[in-house]
């Protein structure tokens, strides 16, 4: 019932995060100054200006005047601004309950399912470590939502990816070996099969999932791949013969040929961290555990 009735509101866009919109307003509103306030919330300032403009084709009024002098609130914008504090603290405040119902003392952890069996080895490495978590195995995409939302306290997810909003580490880079199909030795061991590679789906990390496809087809492979939704999946398909795997070698060497496992650790603003958790501690345990080395942030070649 709800949903039909927001939908016949004039303007409502339900592709709009309106509490992430309305803190955007507010950040701005602070500072009348959109550089300033992109600062404060830790992101680049043309996606907080569309959140903006986003916002006020949503609401139906407009915000903020800009000109020489800067940037002034409206006449609405004064009158809703008020409205729109009281229901980002309400926010706050559910989530802070919701925080105090659960176990503080665990890293509440999102895993990409690219990592396939290097997850359980990572999890015995931070609880070996001192190092409770919770841990979430989802695509990219969905962890860097929940971390966004205060839902995820860490996120190892591939790379390259869109964070915005959020604090992203050094990129790492993992090794990978060929599973399946038939390779002789010698060369390039992507170039002497003809399978499929089995890989996650795409809506996982899109620019990630492209960049992989460009990496077989520099390797000699055609760049055919299948999609499969879990590591189950994928590993079924390996082992009936109708694709080929790349899985990633904790601590292991790469083997010649198979484009590594580009990931970052991910956390929430500064601002946003729960204080009962050594965010930086935990992002260098898990860089430890993975035993990855670190690269450039740019494209792999």
């Amino acid at each position: 019932m709800t949903r039909v009735v927001l939908d016949m509101v004039p303007g409502y866009a339900p592709e709009v995060d309106l509490l992430r919109h309305l803190g955007f307003f507010r950040a701005v509103a602070d500072v009348r100054h959109f550089g300033n306030a992109a600062a404060d919330l830790g992101m680049t300032q043309p996606p907080l200006s569309q959140g903006i403009r986003r916002l006020e084709r949503h609401l139906g009024v407009r915000l903020f005047d800009r000109d020489a002098r800067g940037v002034r609130i409206t006449a609405a914008g004064q009158q809703l601004l008020p409205a729109a504090r009281d229901l980002l603290d309400a926010a706050d405040d559910l989530v802070a309950a919701a925080r105090d119902l659960a176990l503080p003392e665990q890293v509440r952890l999102g895993i990409a399912a690219d990592l396939e069996d290097a997850v359980p080895v990572l999890l015995r490495d931070l609880a070996a470590g001192g190092t409770a978590v919770a841990p979430t195995v989802a695509g990219s995409v969905e962890l860097v939502d929940l971390l966004r939302d205060g839902l995820l306290d860490v996120g190892v997810v591939r790379h390259p990816g869109v964070h915005d909003g959020l604090t992203a580490g050094e990129v790492l880079v993992l090794p990978t070996h060929l599973i399946g199909g038939l390779v002789n030795g010698g060369g390039s061991p992507l170039a002497q099969v003809t399978l499929p590679v089995a890989v996650p789906p795409r809506h996982h990390q899109p620019p990630a999932h492209d960049q992989l496809v460009d990496a077989l087809r520099r390797a000699g492979h055609s760049g055919a791949v299948v999609e499969a939704r879990d590591a189950a999946q994928r590993q079924a398909l390996v082992a009936a013969g109708t694709a080929v795997g790349l899985v990633p070698v904790v601590d292991g060497a790469a083997e010649t040929g198979c484009p590594p496992l580009r990931l970052r650790v991910v956390l929430p603003h500064v601002t946003r961290r729960r204080p009962e958790v050594d965010h930086d501690t935990v992002a260098a345990a898990i860089a430890a555990g993975l035993g990855a080395t670190s690269a450039p942030p740019g494209p792999a070649r």
